[in-house]
């Protein structure tokens, strides 16, 4: 074992209380920091993340009906922050009058409402055509369907006082899961979508020819429009405001926790950032005192002909075993304590763990104790290395 080891490791046992003291010193001021640091990522984080990972979350609401022509739509869809976006008709015509599943249950739903989609859709793992529809899982429960169903929706309209009833055929592509969609909705393609309206809207269009292709509209009464991530909501919001028009995020607290994550992040740091500062001072003058009490030894040291790197090694030794114990310490007393608070809140977040430290985190707050030890012995080893050979003679 080298010779510095061994001098530091006796020291140590030596001053077995000092030491003691110290480590323990540590423990109560690094195992908070890393239960704080734990709550902070499993509950705020796991929130936050779930956020960012629900497309409806960055939904932005057009608020009103307008006239979007192509013109708008090529614009917004160049725009960086635009994650998805299809025209859409009027609310009055999102509705259909009734779905009606095939045989042999026949189950009926009505007034169900209708959302126009496109390849691309944030909500979908599919996409939509003409004839070829999802359904939310409600719907779908509702109707008692699974992918491939035969479906048969309804829409209605009165002129002149008579009832009239267009029909069409729909083929189930897929089901929307209830976590990315939980109200009751059939999502179908813009043509079908075009279709309804012009039956709804023009006399002319006959319950036979209804579905005949027919040319877009000049302009679009409104649009379904996802931001590409939680944080370009604002941005896309404000283009959009710039031109005169109006939307709302569906999510309104979506920004809102956004913006508590960041402050947390930042005064976790603050306050981290004051115990370190305060431990650093504290280690350093805990070894530069214990290096004041063995001046004699170290003079003796010298005049025994160890090298300058050997004896200035003597206190980085120390405050790398004080750390590394602390460091040690307060992870045998963390991690079960984590343990436990899951175990009590099993369902505060659902599934998720409350409190949990990721590997990184772990290996940062090891890393930060190793520049720590090393950089609060420096003061200690520059004392070592000014102590004179002849010391211990004076002091006989």
């Amino acid at each position: 074992m080298p010779l510095p080891l061994v001098l530091a490791l006796r020291e140590l046992r030596h001053d077995w209380i000092s030491a003691l003291c110290f480590v323990a010193a540590l423990v109560g001021v690094l195992a908070p920091m890393l239960i704080l640091l734990a709550l902070k990522t499993g509950a705020l984080d796991t929130m936050v993340e779930r956020l960012v990972d629900d497309p409806a979350n960055r939904e932005l609401l057009a608020v009103g009906a307008g006239a979007y022509d192509e013109g708008f739509f090529r614009w917004l869809e160049a725009r960086p922050e635009a994650g998805f976006v299809v025209p859409a008709t009027r609310s009055i015509n999102a509705l259909a009058d009734a779905v009606v599943a095939s045989a042999p249950r026949r189950e009926m739903v009505r007034e169900v409402p209708l959302v126009v989609s496109a390849a691309g859709d944030p909500l979908l793992a599919g996409e939509v055509g003409p004839g070829r529809v999802w359904l939310s899982a409600q719907l779908a429960k509702s109707l008692g369907v699974a992918p491939d169903a035969v479906l048969t929706m309804v829409i209605g309209r009165r002129i002149d006082g008579l009832e009239q009833t267009a029909r069409r055929p729909l083929k189930v592509a897929g089901i929307v899961p209830a976590e990315r969609y939980g109200r009751s909705a059939l999502f179908l393609s813009l043509p079908d979508m075009l279709a309804i309206e012009r039956f709804r809207d023009d006399p002319a269009v006959t319950p036979e020819s209804w579905l005949e292709i027919a040319a877009p509209p000049a302009a679009f009464a409104s649009f379904r429009l996802y931001a590409r991530t939680l944080a370009d909501l604002g941005p896309l919001s404000a283009a959009l405001e710039g031109r005169g028009v109006a939307v709302r995020p569906r999510a309104e607290n979506a920004a809102l926790l956004l913006q508590l994550r960041r402050g947390a992040d930042r005064l976790y740091l603050a306050v981290a950032a004051l115990a370190a500062a305060g431990f650093w001072a504290a280690m350093s003058a805990n070894l530069r005192g214990m290096v004041e009490r063995r001046r004699l030894a170290f003079s003796l040291l010298r005049m025994l002909g160890l090298t300058p790197v050997q004896r200035a090694t003597v206190p980085l030794i120390q405050s790398l075993v004080l750390i590394g114990t602390g460091l040690g310490l307060s992870l045998a007393l963390v991690l079960p304590a984590l343990a436990l608070i899951n175990a009590s809140f099993p369902s505060v977040t659902e599934g998720a763990a409350l409190a949990r430290l990721r590997p990184d985190q772990l290996g940062g707050a090891a890393a930060l104790a190793c520049v720590t030890a090393l950089t609060a012995a420096l003061w200690a080893m520059a004392a070592v290395l000014r102590i004179p050979s002849e010391e211990v003679l004076r002091h006989g």
